[in-house]
C-alpha cells in the first residue's frame, strides 16, 4: 500500500515563494499608486473642511466688522490692533496659527473651549503618515500643512491657501504681475517635509475652498494655478508659512 505524501517539498515551497515574489513585484506599484491616491484624497477633503469652515466664519465676521481668519503677517493686509482676537495675532509657523484658529489649549475643557470655527477633528491637520496630535496639544509633527499668510480678499478663488507640507512653495507667486500660462517650473517635493506624500505629488486647498490633488508630473506652476494671470494687490506680500 502506497504511502500518502502530507507535505511540500523545498523545491515546491521555494516555486511557491518565487511565484508569490513575482506576483507582488508585479502588484505593488498598482496597489501602492492607488493607496496614495485615496491617501490623497482623504487630506483634501480634510484640507477643504478647514478652508471652507474659515471662508464660512470670514462671513460672518465681515458682518460684525471683524477682519479675516486667515493668518496676518503685517499691517498692510489689514491687521486688526485687537491683541485678543485671530486677527491681531502674527504667527511664525502654521501650527501656531491652528492652535489658535481651533483654540486647542482650550480643547479638553468644554466651558473654555471657543475655537474661531467649529467641528475641528484632529485628522483635518494629520493623514498620510502624519499622525494626528492628541486632545488639547498640537505639534509640528502633527500638522501636515502650510498655510498662506498675508491673503485679502480681492484676491482670486484659484490662490492656494493650504499645501501639504511635503511641496515646496518657494516658487508659488508671492506679489506683483503673474502670468502663470507659460510657467512650467516644477515644486520640489518631499525634500524638506517626507511626509505626507513625498515625491509621489501634493495637494493644494484654494481660497475659494476647492481641494485638488496633484500628482508629481503635474506639480508645475501653470497646473497649479490653472494657467491664470492675476496681479497681487501693491504693498501686499504672500507668505507660506511652513509647520
Amino acid at each position: 500500500m502506497k504511502k500518502m505524501n502530507k507535505g511540500f517539498t523545498l523545491v515546491e515551497l521555494l516555486v511557491v515563494i518565487g511565484i508569490l515574489g513575482i506576483l507582488m513585484g508585479t502588484l505593488y506599484p498598482a496597489i501602492s499608486s492607488a493607496m496614495t491616491k485615496v491617501n490623497m484624497n482623504t487630506v483634501a477633503m480634510n484640507g477643504r473642511k478647514i478652508v471652507q469652515g474659515i471662508i464660512a466664519g470670514n462671513t460672518e465676521r465681515s458682518g460684525k466688522g471683524k477682519e479675516t481668519l486667515w493668518p496676518h503677517n503685517d499691517e498692510n493686509d489689514g491687521k486688526t490692533k485687537d491683541a485678543d482676537d485671530i486677527a491681531g495675532m502674527t504667527f511664525g509657523t502654521s501650527t501656531e496659527y491652528f492652535k489658535e484658529l481651533f483654540d486647542i489649549q482650550h480643547q479638553t475643557s468644554s466651558d473654555e473651549w471657543m475655537p474661531y470655527i467649529e467641528g475641528y477633528e484632529a485628522n483635518w491637520l494629520a493623514g498620510a503618515g502624519v499622525p494626528p496630535a492628541q486632545p488639547g496639544q498640537l505639534n509640528a509633527e502633527n500638522n501636515a500643512w502650510t498655510v498662506v499668510s498675508g491673503l485679502t480678499g480681492e484676491m482670486g478663488d484659484f490662490i492656494p491657501v493650504m499645501v501639504s507640507r511635503n511641496a515646496a512653495t518657494s516658487e508659488f507667486a508671492k506679489s506683483g504681475q503673474n502670468d502663470m500660462s507659460t510657467q512650467t517650473t516644477r515644486i520640489k517635493l518631499g525634500e524638506t517635509y517626507p511626509q505626507p506624500f513625498g515625491k509621489n505629488g501634493c495637494v493644494i486647498v484654494y481660497k475659494g475652498g476647492a481641494a485638488q490633488s496633484f500628482k508629481a508630473r503635474d506639480c508645475r506652476l501653470k497646473d497649479i494655478y490653472n494657467s491664470n494671470s492675476f496681479s497681487i494687490p501693491d504693498k501686499i506680500t504672500l507668505k507660506y508659512i511652513e509647520p
